[in-house]
């Protein structure tokens, strides 16, 4: 190997090491000084993550130096929990991505669109569409899917349901996902795990873990993010499981914006910009009082609204 730069991409990280795929072959690599420092990564507590394309200089024992980041299409990102200050650091989940797979459970742990709802939002920003699959289709109640799709009414979102018992809806999810890269998000105990091995049961074996009786919540399986390629070209990002997800960044005035279902209603509202909360004369409000908006999803808007509200007034 004659140590010239070559580009790869970055499938997990940890610490201060980053492993980078590059002609099939792993190397475990570190940034580069003037990298680490650059005020462009300032905004981010991670500047690297996985999915980047980096250019790297890799060594015989399987190391490497990254060099330089491409340009993102794309980042799906949080704010960081340590950060509590007027800057709102990003932490970079992953980035170059297809879309969000989120993946919820009927029961054990209970369904909760509102946190789906915080995703697609997220997804919306970045122009990254999300996918809903719900998981556990065996233990569900019968007007459960229902419900889910009558939720969803007008707004866009695909929805899966699955099972992992009864093999309902696991051939349709993977061809969905096939040939993308896709980011999994969902709690612990969900199924994520189970899922990724029953439409890839010969290729990837992830461990599973059981609810938390005390807590109703599940147990981490996975620790790390981590970018996995399968044959057929699909990439997956498996994320540990995620309980919050706050989306503070977001301007309270363009929140409504990222709700697909307020569409062009929005324009009809007697005031501009509108926050569809308090104003008289609310297009968005009177639709949902007449059926047209889910309740529900109008509820989970004005829930995202107040918490980015209550941030802003703490912080400034």
């Amino acid at each position: 190997m004659n140590n010239e730069p070559v580009k790869g991409v970055v499938s997990r990280g940890f610490g201060r090491f980053y492993t980078v795929v590059f002609d099939s072959k792993d190397y475990t690599c570190v940034l580069r000084g003037k990298l680490r420092i650059s005020d462009a990564w300032k905004a981010y507590s991670n500047p690297v993550a996985v999915g980047d394309i980096v250019t790297f200089v890799p060594c015989e024992d399987g190391s490497g130096t990254i060099i330089d980041i491409d340009e993102r299409k794309n980042a799906f990102t949080r704010k960081d929990k340590k950060d509590r200050g007027k800057e709102r650091r990003q932490d970079i989940i992953a980035a170059n991505i297809d879309l969000i797979l989120v993946v919820q459970s009927f029961y054990d742990p209970h369904l909760n669109l509102r946190f789906v709802d915080r995703i697609a939002v997220r997804g919306a920003v970045e122009k990254i569409p999300t996918v809903l699959c719900v998981n556990k289709l065996d233990l569900s109640v019968e007007d459960y899917p229902a419900y889910v799709h009558e939720y969803y009414e007008g707004s866009g979102m695909e929805i899966f349901f699955t099972s992992t018992v009864t093999g309902d809806g696991i051939v349709e999810l993977k061809k969905r996902l096939g040939g993308c890269r896709a980011i999994v998000v969902g709690y612990s105990g969900v199924g994520k795990s189970s899922l990724l091995n029953a439409m890839y049961p010969d290729e990837y074996v992830q461990a599973t873990s059981p609810v938390s009786e005390r807590s109703g919540k599940g147990c981490h399986t996975t620790t790390n993010v981590n970018l996995v390629r399968y044959g057929d070209g699909t990439e997956l990002v498996d994320t540990p499981g995620v309980r919050e997800f706050g989306l503070m960044d977001v301007e309270p005035h363009m929140l409504g914006s990222y709700f697909h279902e307020f569409g062009s209603h929005a324009e009809h509202c007697r005031f501009s910009p509108c926050t569809h909360d308090h104003e008289p004369g609310c297009e968005i409000k009177r639709l949902v009082d007449a059926g047209v908006i889910s309740e529900g999803r109008y509820i989970s808007y004005v829930n995202i609204l107040t918490s980015i509200k209550e941030y802003r007034d703490r912080i400034w």
